[in-house]
C-alpha cells in the first residue's frame, strides 16, 4: 500500500479516533485565545469603523493575547504529542504542565518557522522573476499554490524536532530532514488532501455564516464578505482539527521513522 495513503489514514484515525482525549487535552488551550481575539475584534468595531479609543485597547489586548496564545498553543501541542507517543493524559481539560518541554518546544518551533520563512522568501524571489518574465496570471497562481505547499512540505520535513522536543529527545533539523528523506515525496499526499478538505469546508462555512459588511479601506467604502461571530467560532473549531492533524502528521512520522512504530 502506498506510504502516503497509509500516512494519511493513520493521521486521520489518530485524530478522530482520539477526539475526546484530544479535546480534553487541547481544546480549551486552542480555543480560549482564539475566542479572545474574536471577541476583541468585534468589540473594537463600531458600525464598520474603528473607534480610536477602542483601537488602542484592541492593540494592547491583542499583544497580551498573542503572548497567552503562544504559551497556550505550545502547551497544548506538547500535551498532544506526549499523549500520542507516551500515552500521557491530562488533568481535566488541561494537559500536564511541563515548563522545560514547553520552552524547548517554543524555541524549536521558532527555528522551524524562521527556516520555513527564509525558504519561502527564496522561492518567492524565483517565482517573482518567473512571473515577471512570463506576465502570466495563471502561472502566478500555480506557482503561488506551489509555494504554499512547498513551505508546508519543508516544515513537515524538519518538523520532527517538535515531537522530539515534547518528549525530551534531542534532534537537529538536519537529522529530521535526513530521517524523512525516504518518504519525502509521499508526505505531499496528506498535505494536499488536508489542505483541499479544509479549504472546501472553509468555503461552506463562509457560504452559511458569511455576511456582507461595508468597511472603509484607504478612504473608500467597500463591501466585504466576512464571517459572523457564530461562523468564526465554527471556523475556529475547524482550525483546531486542522492543527491537530498537522501535529499528528509530525507525530506519526516521528513514531514511524524514528521509533520504528508501524502504521495502521
Amino acid at each position: 500500500m502506498d506510504y502516503g495513503y497509509q500516512l494519511l489514514r493513520h493521521v486521520v484515525q489518530q485524530v478522530f479516533g482520539n477526539l475526546r482525549e484530544a479535546a480534553q487535552i487541547t481544546l480549551l488551550l486552542f480555543l480560549a485565545p482564539f475566542l479572545g481575539f474574536v471577541i476583541l475584534g468585534f468589540g473594537a468595531m463600531t458600525g464598520g469603523t474603528m473607534d480610536p479609543g477602542a483601537a488602542g485597547v484592541s492593540i494592547l489586548g491583542g499583544l497580551l493575547l498573542l503572548v497567552v496564545a503562544v504559551v497556550a498553543y505550545c502547551w497544548a501541542a506538547v500535551g498532544w504529542h506526549r499523549y500520542v507517543l507516551l500515552e500521557e493524559t491530562g488533568n481535566g481539560f488541561l494537559p500536564q504542565w511541563r515548563g522545560d518541554r514547553i520552552s524547548s518546544y517554543f524555541w524549536r518551533a521558532l527555528v522551524v518557522g524562521i527556516v520555513v520563512i527564509l525558504a519561502a522568501m527564496g522561492f518567492g524571489l524565483v517565482i517573482a522573476l518567473v512571473v515577471g518574465l512570463t506576465q502570466s496570471p495563471a502561472i502566478a497562481v500555480v506557482l503561488g499554490i506551489g509555494l504554499v505547499f512547498g513551505a508546508s512540505w519543508v516544515a513537515t520535513r524538519i518538523g520532527l524536532v517538535l515531537p522530539a522536543a515534547a518528549i525530551g529527545e534531542r534532534m537537529t533539523l538536519s537529522e529530521s530532514w535526513a530521517a524523512t528523506r525516504p518518504v519525502s515525496s509521499q508526505i505531499l499526499l496528506p498535505l494536499i488532501v488536508v489542505a483541499l478538505a479544509v479549504g472546501l469546508i472553509g468555503q461552506v462555512i463562509l457560504l452559511i455564516f458569511g455576511e456582507t459588511v461595508t468597511v472603509e479601506v484607504f478612504g473608500t467604502m467597500q463591501e466585504q464578505l466576512v464571517l459572523t461571530l457564530p461562523g468564526q467560532i465554527v471556523n475556529g473549531f475547524v482550525s483546531w482539527i486542522q492543527i491537530l492533524i498537522n501535529l499528528a502528521l509530525m507525530t506519526t512520522l516521528y513514531g514511524n521513522l524514528i521509533e520504528g512504530r508501524q502504521l495502521n
